[in-house]
């Protein structure tokens, strides 16, 4: 078993060293609000990735209606829609340009940090969750 080759493995020591990162840089305001920056553009990249990918896969399978979540009668395309309302609410342009331009206190920096850290760690389940997905539908069409 290559444990190196599971994107689990990565996911995590990502997120670790995400965590250490934070952890010496957030000592330091200025270097906190550069860290606050690239980690909003980081989710930026990471929610369109995912959102690229569910529209390719809602359009190779035709799966806008289809349920992906079962236990909630959720649909492929509600979720599509949900990840863009979130998006836009979130992780905007016009939201990274007003956090750009704000000064930020030490406390609201922290708080920030956490709050983008979490939102990656759902960004990247979502990430994973939407990769095993495609690949199981691509698997069962060959």
């Amino acid at each position: 078993m290559n444990i190196f080759g599971k994107p689990e493995f990565w996911y995590t020591v990502t997120s670790i060293s995400v965590a250490f990162i934070i952890y010496f840089l957030s000592q330091n305001k200025k270097s906190g609000k550069r860290l606050i920056l690239k980690l909003y553009l980081a989710n930026q990249t990471l929610s369109l990735s995912i959102q690229k990918d569910l529209e390719g896969f809602i359009e190779k399978h035709n799966a806008f209606n289809a349920i992906a979540f079962p236990e909630k009668n959720i649909t492929y395309g509600h979720m599509l829609e949900q990840m863009k309302a979130e998006f836009e609410v979130n992780l905007s342009e016009s939201l990274y340009q007003k956090l750009k331009k704000k000064n930020l206190s030490k406390p609201e920096i922290e708080v920030a940090i956490d709050s983008l850290n979490k939102q990656n760690e759902a960004l990247r389940l979502v990430d994973l969750d939407m990769k095993l997905v495609i690949r199981k539908a691509d698997s069962s069409l060959n």
